[in-house]
């Protein structure tokens, strides 16, 4: 190769390792360095780039280490807003990075005199020195520099039409250095109050932005280098647009500063994924912060007039929790919302790496919480949409350390999914974090607080958090025992809980202060927990019960005391006193209740139930058809309401802290409307309730059914373990919605399997023995392990004039719920009618029926139903087997097989006599689930009867069973209202 090829080549390469930077430090040809050393040597007429790219290098590379020293790198722009950004440290004084700085510096303002400079070599020295000038606090000086060298003036691409070269690229991206420090220089300058600078530095950022267009094209048109890529023009014009956007929205406000953003958003898609990540997600956080602004400046709904005008509703004046009441967000904001989606998936999808020790945590958070208000304010479409934010939640933990805020919005946006297990999981996690944070750190005096770079959350936030995770524990997940603990916590945290039941308490639970709340949250503290020891105590022990409700009623009128505007705690003092017998108490509660939320639909249906209770059965069913009645016109008012604009609709329970989805307020409805069946029957007999239920089936299909039954998986256990048995470990789903589909799945067949055993009964006390049977089979089909299945069989074999089937059947209602309070019932009175059937036989078969049926799927059709002849070599078989259904659960929530042998000991021990079998049954039933049922107390008398006890006893129970009698309404309480 000639010379002055090499020297063109060379020169060429240089220029190309000039643009791409100090970091590339290293190409083809070998360092930096050598190949200015090569470009000497082939040309010594380049003596002065070489030189002035010498310079250039030494001043990248010192100040690069220094900043590396400092521990100034993007992270240090993770906390940047409008009004606060990050500027780089000015070099210290004697040290020798600085002097290197320097020394450069001066070379450059020597090399600049000389006339013969090539149009780049100029630039580059006035750019680079300018830049040395400004990390050496020269900030006056370095802005002169560049002002009077008119550099900015400059058209470093005005000989490019035919066609870039590697140099005027070069060229172009020190005219972009030069203008971003000179933005910088004055940006730093206007900090001591001189606003002239900062227009100058916006000036500068937009005269960046201009050349780096010409560069690589605009916002509208597509560069021909299209690839990801960094180099020093990418670089330097990233921060130009990056202060640039921060100090227009300071200065000039949201919409100019809206601009901006779409601008700095225009350029991402030309860099690396993990290129400058901070400083993309600080604005991304300001666009989501700014378009929720905007949303919420839009005002509010209007609350739409009722379909019936006659009636005066009301609404309580209790401030509204957890729901936004804004009007419809328009098609373009919701195109906003998916773009806020996308930003936060492309976040995750660039951060590859776990934060520092030293990294914050706020620019994830505020993500996160914009993300979640987005939602919101796009009218919360449903759990599908909330799949999806819950994933990006999960995507942002995996960036961010021990993040109270992630964590809180994982719990709130899990139970709008509906996945219920993986809620509480995470509320435990996020009780954990906090509560020891509290310990290390202190407890916030105020609100949301910021330590080492990681919010703190509030005692309000940490409060509604617990709650929401205590109410999912007792209404979905059935566990009130948890439930209750978790309100414990509450009540020793907050000072509630009383003198001496401080015991129990992890050390960093005790070790924390007494925080003190306001009226509204200490109610909401004492909802919870007693209304979850209410449900408690309906298991406790005869001599604890009384005391233990009497304190949860205690609870629940203390919440109603201090917070007289919210209903929930109403309603829930209303059915704990209706439990309790307290029908007047109960009945003004539930009245007070329906005032301040008219459209509840439990308060409607419990008060149904107390005038039932009453005997007052026209008044109920009355009562019923008004509330249906009502019901369907504020749906109806509201079908002209849009989806989004839910939170002012007329069936939206504004004030509840919990205000039921449209689903649960659709079970509400047809729980509503089997009572209002149950009415029909008792009022206008079994012809009119069979016509009716047509009625039942077509709104569960309507309203309810979301997922195809008839294919689904049989003998899925639908109630909750009897409280004996250890609860089997909760196994957490692969996604939220494999967690709703299940949920789903399990409340639509057992409230599908309920309304084919109300048909079953109603067509067995109307004589058509076919359809009941008929009724049954569809029951079994969705569920062989509900007890209640069993009880209607059974009293289908009484009909039929079949006993012994009838006791195998209440048998097995047992095996499937050991405390079933029907199944002993019902076994109790065949028991004390030995005359009425062949006990011995008929006891026989039912235990080898029990015991071999381990599964009982086929029970119905295979042994239940057919001659009673047939099963007579049952009993040997079944004597050598073990049972699954009458197993149990280990601590590990295994279940363990058990013999069945031991059940026929009555066949030979005397003092194991029918009737002592149903003494047993009766006298635990009356001391625990079946205290409030006046049947028990008249079979104990007929027992007592029957087994020539005094007559005193007789009449005691006789007299428990009618002052029982005289106060039970129609359906239980708990079943009719779902009650935990």
């Amino acid at each position: 190769m000639f010379k002055g090829s090499k020297a063109s080549q060379y020169a060429h390469e240089l220029h190309s390792a000039r643009l791409k930077g100090a970091s590339a430090g290293k190409d083809a040809h070998g360092d930096f360095l050598e190949l200015v050393r090569k470009l000497v040597k082939a040309s010594p007429s380049h003596a002065a780039t070489a030189q002035i790219a010498q310079d250039e290098h030494e001043v990248h590379t010192s100040i690069a280490s220094y900043l590396e020293e400092q521990g100034f790198r993007d992270g240090a722009h993770a906390n940047d807003t409008p009004d606060r950004i990050a500027f780089p440290p000015v070099m210290e004084e004697g040290r020798e990075l600085t002097e290197r700085v320097r020394g450069a510096v001066q070379r450059l303002a020597q090399a600049e005199q000389q006339s013969e400079l090539a149009i780049v070599d100029a630039t580059a020295a006035v750019a680079v020195r300018a830049y040395g000038m400004f990390m050496l606090g020269l900030d006056d000086e370095a802005a002169a520099l560049v002002r009077m060298s008119r550099v900015l003036d400059s058209d470093p691409l005005a000989a490019a039409a035919a066609g870039r070269t590697v140099q005027e690229e070069h060229h172009a991206a020190l005219v972009i250095l030069a203008a971003t420090i000179n933005g910088i220089a004055h940006e730093r300058m206007a900090l001591q109050g001189d606003f002239e600078h900062a227009n100058a530095a916006l000036q500068s950022y937009a005269r960046a932005r201009t050349v780096h267009e010409q560069l690589r094209g605009s916002a509208t048109t597509r560069a021909a280098r299209t690839a990801p890529f960094v180099d020093e023009a990418e670089r330097w014009a990233e921060t130009a647009l990056y202060r640039s956007t921060l100090l227009t929205l300071r200065l000039h406000g949201k919409q100019q500063g809206l601009a901006s953003l779409k601008a700095y958003q225009a350029k991402e898609a030309r860099w690396p994924s993990t290129f400058r990540m901070p400083q993309r997600n600080v604005l991304r956080n300001l666009q989501t912060t700014l378009l929720n602004e905007s949303r919420t400046a839009n005002g509010t709904a209007a609350m739409p007039n009722g379909a019936s005008a006659a009636r005066v509703r009301t609404a309580s004046t209790r401030r509204v929790h957890a729901a936004l009441p804004t009007s419809a967000p328009s098609t373009a904001w919701s195109s906003e919302f998916v773009a806020i989606k996308r930003t936060a998936t492309r976040t995750l999808e660039q951060t590859t790496s776990f934060p520092r020790a030293d990294e914050s945590n706020e620019n994830a958070e505020k993500l996160a919480e914009q993300l979640v208000l987005s939602w919101r304010l796009d009218g919360a479409k449903g759990e599908t949409s909330a799949d999806e934010v819950v994933d990006l939640l999960y995507g942002l933990t995996r960036i961010t350390f021990r993040s109270q805020t992630i964590l809180r919005l994982l719990v709130q946006m899990l139970v709008t999914a509906e996945a219920y297990e993986e809620t509480t999981a995470i509320a435990d996690k996020y009780m954990l974090i906090v509560e020891s944070t509290w310990q290390a750190t202190g407890v916030p005096e105020g609100g949301h607080e910021m330590r080492g770079g990681r919010g703190v959350d509030s005692v309000a936030e940490y409060l509604d958090t617990m709650l929401l995770a205590s109410h999912v524990e007792l209404v979905y997940l059935n566990d009130t025992h948890a439930s209750y603990t978790r309100a414990e916590r509450l009540l020793r945290l907050t000072g509630l809980l009383q003198t001496g039941e401080q015991e129990g308490f992890s050390a960093v639970q005790a070790s924390l202060p007494t925080v003190h709340v306001d009226n509204a949250q200490s109610a909401r503290i004492l909802r919870a927990a007693g209304t979850a020891a209410f449900a408690l105590a309906r298991d406790a022990p005869p001599s604890q019960r009384p005391a233990r409700q009497s304190a949860a009623i205690a609870q629940l009128a203390d919440a109603v005391r201090l917070d007289g505007q919210a209903a929930e705690s109403h309603y829930a003092l209303a059915a704990a006193y209706a439990q309790a017998q307290g029908l007047a108490a109960a009945l003004a509660s539930a009245r007070h209740a329906l005032e301040l939320e008219p459209a509840s639909l439990d308060a409607w249906h419990l008060i149904v139930l107390l005038l039932s209770a009453q005997k007052d059965y026209s008044g109920a069913l009355h009562l019923a058809e008004e509330a249906l009645a009502q019901a369907e016109s504020d749906e109806a008012a509201d079908a002209h309401i849009p989806a989004a604009g839910a939170p002012s609709a007329l069936t939206h329970l504004a004030s509840y802290d919990y205000p039921p989805t449209a689903r649960e307020r659709a079970l509400s409805y047809l729980r509503l409307l089997i009572t209002h069946n149950v009415l029909t029957e008792l009022t206008e007999g079994v012809q009119s309730a069979l016509d009716g239920q047509r009625e039942l089936f077509e709104t569960f299909q309507t309203r309810l059914a979301s997922v195809p039954l008839a294919g689904q998986r049989r003998d899925v256990p639908l109630a909750p373990a009897p409280h004996f048995e250890a609860q089997a470990p909760r196994v957490l789903t692969a996604t939220p919605a494999e967690a709703r589909k299940a949920y789903r799945d399990r409340v639509e067949r057992g409230l599908l399997q309920s309304l084919w055993l109300v048909s079953a009964a109603s067509f067995r006390r109307a004589g058509d023995l076919d359809q009941a049977r008929d009724a049954i089979q569809e029951a079994e089909g969705l569920n062989s392990l509900h007890a209640d299945l069993w009880v209607q069989l059974a009293l289908w074999c009484l009909d039929a004039q079949k006993p012994g089937a009838a006791v195998t059947c209440l048998y097995k209602a047992l095996a499937c719920e050991t405390d079933h309070v029907p199944a002993s019932l019902h076994l109790a009175r065949l028991l004390l009618q030995p005359d009425a059937l062949h006990l011995r036989a008929s006891h026989a078969e039912t235990i080898a029926a029990v015991g071999t049926a381990q599964h009982g799927a086929e029970l119905l059709t295979r042994q239940s139903l057919i001659d009673e002849g047939m099963r007579a070599d049952h009993e040997a078989e079944a004597r050598v087997s073990s049972s699954l259904s009458l197993g149990a659960r280990t601590a590990q929530g295994d279940v363990q097989n058990t013999s069945v042998a031991p059940a026929f000991a009555w066949k030979y021990d005397a003092n194991l006599a029918p009737l002592s079998v149903a003494e047993g049954l009766l006298r635990t039933a009356t001391l625990y689930r079946a205290h409030d049922v006046p049947e028990a107390w008249h079979l104990l008398a007929q027992l007592a009867q029957h087994t020539n006890r005094p007559t005193a006893l007789q009449r005691k129970h006789l007299e428990r069973a009618l002052a029982l009698e005289r106060l039970r309404p129609l359906r239980p309480y708990a079943a009719a209202l779902a009650l935990p």
